[in-house]
């Protein structure tokens, strides 16, 4: 019986030790639960808030370069030396004038990107975390100080040229120093991100080629009125010199800017200036008198409801801008690294082409290149001799990717020679230019006449180009890029609102300019049907149209990839105001080239003589993380 009781009390002191144990493990892996639970919650803080800074730096990129694009365009210098610093000589500006100029720079940046981050969840809408970003480029963000320690140096010049009215091409950077912070939480867990650094941008002349569309003045050559209607679908910048006219609900998916001249002249504005539009039915309203107001102007009569959509915004009280007077930078361009050409161009065509360099026939460029095949542009040129045009002469160029030109001659024997100038080769520097005129501006034939889907591209994946006329340019038929930028164009949906077209592409390089400074751009009355054009049109005096637009039968859509800028505005067809038909002509199906925004523009292509910013960069210089 003793050792039976011994016994009993060993087991259940046994079974004491092994709950204790027992006990201790589950206290320890709930701590341990707990502890996972705290890790996970940290990590996750910390990783939204690092995406939160991600976010801000693309943010940077794109949203506030557009915001900062549209500052500079109204506050930078357009006469002195210096976009900011002043009129200063030497090699660099003025440091205090840069400051004091910079600072008020700084101070209209961030009343125009508070608006977009304040009080903004960046979380994902099924999360409970709450990710906050604020960036400052003055000592108050949000209505928030800055955070303790740190510090906003003044603005600063980077680096470029002082403009000494030599030429255009004289860029600038500068920098806006910023503290951006990224905030992030979940419950108790909080986590912050504190980024210092610079935000450069380089100024430089605009560029013609920002607009997608742009006229000096607002009507049709014989003095016919242009209406924007419900058709009227644009989905970049919109400018006149003078005044536009409203039917309806027009969409415009960029900034409208308008002078408001009585009488625009070709270099200044030669008569008032009244700031406003025109509504059908109400006639001309003052900026000052519009209702509700001057930004979402709608007026409502036996005509309709006539309320344009702006949704980037409107300045009744823009700049007068004027035209180029001349075309003489193409034409030095042209001399100096391009094509010049004294008399008329009867052929000019442009075409991608992809060559066996052993055999020297054209193959397909099909992807990836083999190994052999080298990817050319090629332009081939048919041109006057002499301004009778009794006699004519044929020449074909070609360049690859680093742009060094070759001319292809007979003599002795047929082969591929580079173009000397000088006694050094030439690198192609994209432009074409003639004395007269572009009787016929082609790309590659269509295999299928009816399809032009089956147009080979008439721009190579590099190739930058600019054709320049003092005289007439017409378009014969598709002028394709091989690596397009955007697809579709913008579509009205059924409940009115507008799905803008797909820009997925803004890397790509191919680009064309199409400018004629004395006359016209014509789409040819023998272009093909549903008519494919990839460039900026421009002519400074006179229209980019159809060639008897109101003569030729219904031939489809126009449909453009870039931008038009004319003296008057140009037609492209009539229509049946009661179907809505294409009656004569083309109809318009126009896209925006969203790569202008950000600066890029065809080689030597007009500029505006104001700036803009033609390129940002985001530096970081320190970062410091905090848990809470």
């Amino acid at each position: 019986m003793k050792s039976k009781g011994i016994a009993i009390v060993l087991a259940l002191a046994t079974l004491v030790v092994i709950s204790g144990i027992g006990t201790l493990i589950f206290l320890r892996t709930l701590g341990e639960i707990r502890h996972s639970g705290q890790d996970q919650a940290i990590v996750q803080t910390l990783m939204l808030a690092r995406g939160a800074a991600n976010v801000g730096g693309n943010f940077l990129s794109t949203t506030g370069r557009q915001k900062l694009d549209a500052l500079v365009r109204q506050t930078a210098s357009s006469t002195d030396a210096w976009a900011y610093g002043g009129n200063t000589q030497g090699p660099t500006p003025d440091p205090v004038g840069v400051a004091q100029a910079l600072s008020g720079l700084a101070q209209q940046l961030q009343g125009q990107l508070d608006p977009l981050l304040c009080g903004v969840n960046l979380a994902p809408g099924n999360s409970a975390a709450s990710v906050r970003l604020r960036v400052y480029f003055t000592p108050q963000a949000c209505g928030t100080p800055l955070p303790e320690n740190l510090r906003l140096p003044p603005g600063r010049f980077v680096e470029g040229s002082p403009r000494t009215g030599a030429g255009t091409a004289t860029s600038q950077t500068y920098a806006l120093p910023f503290v951006m912070v990224a905030e992030a939480s979940i419950g108790q867990y909080r986590r912050n991100i504190v980024l210092q650094g610079e935000y450069r941008f380089t100024v430089g002349r605009s560029s013609f080629a920002r607009y997608a569309l742009f006229t000096n003045v607002h009507t049709l050559r014989d003095g016919t009125e242009v209406w924007f209607t419900d058709r009227t679908l644009f989905d970049g910048p919109v400018h006149t010199n003078g005044h536009f006219r409203f039917y309806r609900k027009p969409w415009f998916g960029g900034e409208v800017t308008s002078a408001g001249c009585t009488n625009p002249g070709t270099a200044s504005c030669q008569g008032q200036t009244r700031p406003g539009a025109y509504f059908y039915g109400q006639g001309f309203v003052l900026a000052g008198n519009m209702q509700p107001n001057a930004s979402q102007p709608s007026y409502t009569n036996v005509y309709g409801t006539h309320a344009p959509e702006f949704t980037a915004g409107v300045d009744w009280n823009a700049s007068f801008i004027p035209l180029p007077q001349n075309s003489q930078d193409q034409e030095a361009a042209a001399r100096a690294g391009g094509l010049y050409y004294q008399n008329d161009i009867q052929t000019l065509r442009l075409s991608r082409k992809c060559v066996n360099n052993t055999t020297g026939q054209e193959v397909p460029c099909a992807l990836p290149l083999p190994v052999g095949v080298t990817k050319y542009q090629y332009i081939e040129v048919t041109y006057c001799q002499n301004p009778q045009c009794s006699q004519t002469a044929s020449e074909t160029y070609r360049y690859g990717e680093n742009g060094i030109l070759y001319q292809y001659q007979t003599n002795p024997r047929p082969s591929w020679q580079q173009v000397l100038r000088n006694g050094n080769p030439v690198r192609f520097n994209g432009v074409i230019f003639t004395g007269g005129k572009v009787q016929n501006l082609l790309g590659p034939d269509r295999a299928n006449p009816n399809d032009p889907a089956t147009a080979s591209p008439a721009l190579a994946e590099f190739a930058q180009i600019t054709v320049a006329a003092s005289g007439d340019i017409k378009i014969g038929n598709d002028l394709k890029y091989e690596s397009p930028p955007c697809s579709g164009v913008p579509t009205r949906r059924p409940d009115g609102t507008v799905a803008p077209p797909t820009c997925d592409n803004l890397a790509a390089r191919n680009v064309l300019g199409v400018y004629s400074q004395g006359g016209n751009v014509w789409i040819g009355r023998n272009a093909p049907r549903d008519l494919h054009v990839h460039a900026t049109l421009m002519s400074a005096r006179g229209v980019v149209g159809v060639e008897n637009y109101d003569s030729i039968p219904n031939k489809g859509s126009v449909h453009l990839i870039g931008g038009i800028i004319e003296y008057y505005y140009g037609a492209f067809g009539t229509f049946n105001s009661q179907t809505g038909q294409n009656s004569t002509g083309y109809g318009r199906a126009f896209t925006y080239d969203r790569r202008f925004l950000q600066g890029l523009a065809p080689p030597f292509f007009p500029t505006t003589g104001r700036d803009q910013v033609t390129s940002v960069s985001v530096f970081s210089y320190g970062q410091r993380e905090q848990v809470y």
